[in-house]
């Protein structure tokens, strides 16, 4: 088994312990944690998509939604934790007024995240996914051989990298549907298998 035949399956297995876990009935507090939900529940999607096209060997479609992905989980955190009643009416109307950074500032501010690590995946890797979104020079290279183009040109890392990111991604937001429901016991095992995950 190669690396990232190793890493789908440990993707693989996480998305069926949040489907097993999270695949349960919501009852809101407010139309602000109803939107965030519904932001978290797109960030899985996503990860199940990367998995799958990443499966199939598609990886350029698999890497393009990375982007798509983060911007999900950072546009729940923020209509959960920083949007007034004015911001959610904005948003409904598809009319968000901050950048995207002024969003992740925000949501660090409000959650009190010091280490800056939202901040820092934006400054790191943002150029990055929206080449890979856009068809831009970094998702070119990466599928360019001495005389073929393809998913056999892909490096594993690149691969592997991408697939952990997702995970990740997964989790934090597997985490905040959790907080939702108000099981502690919940809480504490998604929390457990985030934790899990990140010291890998």
């Amino acid at each position: 088994m190669s690396n990232t035949e190793a890493e789908l399956e440990s993707q693989m297995e996480i998305s069926k312990w949040v489907d097993k876990n999270l695949s349960i009935p919501f009852v809101f507090a407010n139309d602000k944690d109803k939107w965030a939900f519904s932001c978290f529940d797109i960030v899985i999607e996503h990860h199940s998509s990367i998995v799958s096209l990443s499966d199939l060997k598609l990886y350029g479609s698999a890497l393009a939604l990375l982007r798509v992905q983060y911007e999900a989980f950072i546009r729940g955190l923020w209509l959960r934790y920083v949007a007034t009643e004015n911001d959610l009416s904005r948003f409904k109307r598809d009319k968000v007024k901050p950048t995207f950074h002024e969003l992740i500032e925000a949501v660090e501010t409000s959650r009190g995240i010091k280490s800056g690590l939202l901040s820092h995946i934006k400054d790191k890797q943002w150029a990055i996914f929206n080449s890979f979104t856009h068809t831009g020079v970094e998702a070119l290279l990466r599928r360019m051989g001495e005389n073929t183009t393809g998913y056999d040109n892909y490096k594993n890392e690149d691969i592997n990298n991408g697939l952990r990111f997702s995970g990740l991604i997964l989790l934090f937001c597997a985490s905040e549907m959790a907080i939702l429901t108000g099981n502690n016991e919940l809480i504490d095992n998604t929390v457990n298998v985030l934790q899990n995950y990140k010291s890998k």
